[in-house]
């Protein structure tokens, strides 16, 4: 609606822009509001300039990875919830800080398990905006 302001407010980070735009479009669909980057640099710079209820993260991005992004959000004390969506092997995870990732979803996915998810995190953890 025009002239509504949104519930909350996501970062998706991912360097693919078929699933950058199809999870902005799911995420609009429950009233949220979305920022993206496809890359880590970018996304920092969006971190350091808003504040989102939750970040959608791929850990494979070029520019800063998630890894380098998570601690980031770590030194700058950020309590943003985070959703690693990624095709990173398990083991890769095991050094994923559980304070600030939530969830973690792997590539493939499904999408309304997803924004399901992702909503439930906002609802949960998120700031109103």
């Amino acid at each position: 609606m025009a002239g509504v302001a949104r519930r909350h407010r996501a970062l998706i980070v991912e360097d693919d822009a078929a699933i950058r735009r199809l999870l902005t479009k799911m995420l609009g669909r429950q009233d949220i509001s979305v920022d993206s980057a496809s890359d880590g640099r970018t996304a920092i710079e969006l971190l350091d300039a808003n504040h989102y209820s939750v970040i959608v993260l791929d850990l494979m991005v070029p520019g800063a990875n998630g890894f380098e992004i998570i601690e980031h959000l770590k030194q700058s004390g950020s309590s943003t919830p985070v959703v690693v969506v990624s095709a990173v092997s398990q083991r890769s995870l095991t050094d994923l800080d559980l304070d600030i990732v939530k969830i973690v979803v792997g590539k493939p996915f499904d999408v309304d398990e997803l924004t399901r998810a992702i909503v439930s995190l906002c609802d949960e953890y998120g700031k109103e905006e």
